[in-house]
């Protein structure tokens, strides 16, 4: 077993065709041509979880957020991003990422983020742009829902622009930085819209339309992990599937 089988199969899961243009997925860092016997999954690539990485032994190591976004112009071994690369690379352990083209596919990000809370007859937020859900769910009050939110994707917390005592019943996701779809949720009749990183003035603007927004943050796609592990240890069970144990989310709250 090569990392390339690996590879092979989560880009025809989650094709990177589907990845925005600013977007850089796939291979990262290393090669795909050699053998694999371990694979770490994380959301981010931080200097823990390569440490985790290190530690572990593994040979390939898949992230949701890449390291890389943009061309870089140099590696300096003193910045954490040159530290990152400088062990992979000493470690012989390859990056793969999975990002939007994950969020946008099918079984990706959005439809377990929807699944996880119980959404049922969904349909795509925003047809043109392949990403985001809305659906139904079981009628509950919205501060039973808040703490639903946040038992179910495991959060600290949750920042509410707007609140109510009313019933919810159809409401809009989109996983990480998603404001750009909340007036698609608005026309489309959700009761409430869940994404993350909410901007002051986005949150002013669902504020003036007295439409309920909960920023549920971005730590939240951390879902992704459970995702990934799950297909590869079915798909894969002569390969160990580790789940990074790291927290990568940078806020504390206090």
């Amino acid at each position: 077993m090569n990392r390339i089988d690996v590879t092979k199969f989560l880009d025809e899961l989650y094709p990177r065709s589907l990845a925005y243009d600013w977007d850089n997925v796939g291979l990262q860092i290393g090669t795909l041509n050699k053998p694999l016997q371990r694979i770490l999954v994380t959301l981010d690539v931080t200097k823990e979880v390569v440490k985790e990485a290190i530690d572990t032994r593994v040979d390939l190591l898949i992230s949701h957020h890449p390291l890389i976004f943009h061309p870089i112009s140099n590696i300096a071994f003193d910045t954490p991003r040159g530290w990152i690369i400088r062990r992979l690379i000493k470690h012989d352990i390859a990056l793969f990422s999975m990002h939007t083209n994950f969020d946008r596919a099918t079984g990706g990000m959005n439809d377990a983020l929807a699944e996880k809370l119980g959404m049922r007859n969904t349909s795509l937020l925003d047809p043109d742009d392949d990403i985001g859900r809305i659906g139904e769910i079981d009628p509950i009050p919205f501060p039973e829902l808040l703490v639903k939110i946040k038992n179910t994707l495991e959060l600290d917390h949750v920042r509410t622009i707007g609140y109510t005592e009313k019933v919810i019943k159809k409401i809009g996701i989109s996983g990480g930085s998603g404001e750009r779809h909340l007036y698609h949720a608005k026309r489309q009749g959700c009761d409430i819209y869940l994404t993350g990183d909410i901007t002051y003035h986005t949150a002013l603007d669902a504020q003036e339309m007295g439409f309920i927004v909960v920023d549920i943050g971005h730590y939240a796609e951390k879902v992704f992990k459970e995702v990934v592990l799950k297909i590869l240890k079915r798909e894969f069970p002569e390969i160990e599937v580790l789940e990074s144990q790291v927290n990568t989310s940078p806020y504390r709250i206090i």
